[in-house]
Formats: C-alpha cells, sequence, structure tokens
C-alpha cells in the first residue's frame, strides 16, 4: 500500500513544481474525462478499463492486480466514487495537474492528480491524498 503513495510522491517530486499555467479548454476537458472515465470504470468494478488510464510508467511498475488492491484498500473514496468536482487543470504541454474532491459512498476527500501526456492521450501517473488540515481544538 504505501508503495503506492512513495511512487506518488516521486512522481510528483519528479514533475518538480505544478505546472503554472491554467490549461486551455480542450486541455482541461481531455484531463477531466480521463479522471472521470477511470473513477467511472472503478463504479463498476471495471478494473482493467480503469488500468488503461494509467501512465505506462506505472503499469510498467505495477501489475493491475497489485493496482486495484492498492486502490481498493487505500483509496476507498476513487474505489466507489459517486461524484467528482474538479480544481483548476494546470499543464505545461507534457504534466497536467488538478486537484479532484472524490465524493465516495461516505466521505470525501481531495486528490492531487498528475497526469502525462503519452500518444494514447494524458494518462494518470500519480493520486496524493491531501490529510486533513487540523484545527487546533480538542
Amino acid at each position: 500500500m504505501r508503495l503506492w503513495l512513495v511512487f506518488a510522491l516521486l512522481a510528483s517530486a519528479a514533475a518538480g513544481a505544478a505546472p503554472a499555467r491554467a490549461s486551455k479548454p480542450e486541455v482541461k476537458v481531455a484531463v477531466v474525462t480521463v479522471i472521470e472515465a477511470q473513477l467511472a470504470a472503478f463504479r463498476v468494478s471495471d478494473v482493467a478499463k480503469a488500468y488503461d488510464y494509467a501512465a505506462a510508467e506505472l503499469r510498467a511498475q505495477k501489475p493491475m492486480s497489485a493496482f486495484a488492491a492498492i486502490i481498493e484498500a487505500s483509496y476507498p473514496e476513487i474505489w466507489r466514487s459517486q461524484r467528482a468536482e474538479f480544481g483548476i487543470v494546470r499543464d505545461d504541454g507534457a504534466r497536467a495537474t488538478v486537484t479532484v474532491q472524490v465524493f465516495g459512498q461516505e466521505n470525501a476527500a481531495a486528490y492531487d492528480y498528475t497526469l502525462v501526456k503519452e500518444s494514447a492521450g494524458w494518462r494518470i501517473i500519480g493520486v496524493l491524498r491531501h490529510t486533513p488540515r487540523k484545527t487546533g481544538k480538542t
């Protein structure tokens, strides 16, 4: 489980800072479409289709069964999402980032998605879950 998080952290570090400019409408549509398609595939337990939206680099390092086990155990909102709300998509032509609020059956969580542009289109290379901020109240 932790290996997925480590991979996502490494992917984010390799990307450097998030792309600074807001994406053009056609890029935004393409990025959102990929994420929504993967979420839809998870909703109907079509792991093979969800796996297709992962970047080639990630698929080369994680077999589909490990990918599915990690998502199911560590990302419950993604595994069985009901809907998602998208923040500003930013890209530099090769990488894109967006924060997505994913609503599951019982909880919601914010995730930072990083995608890379491949010959097949945008593909998901990393997902990091936001940790809730501590309010200082007890």
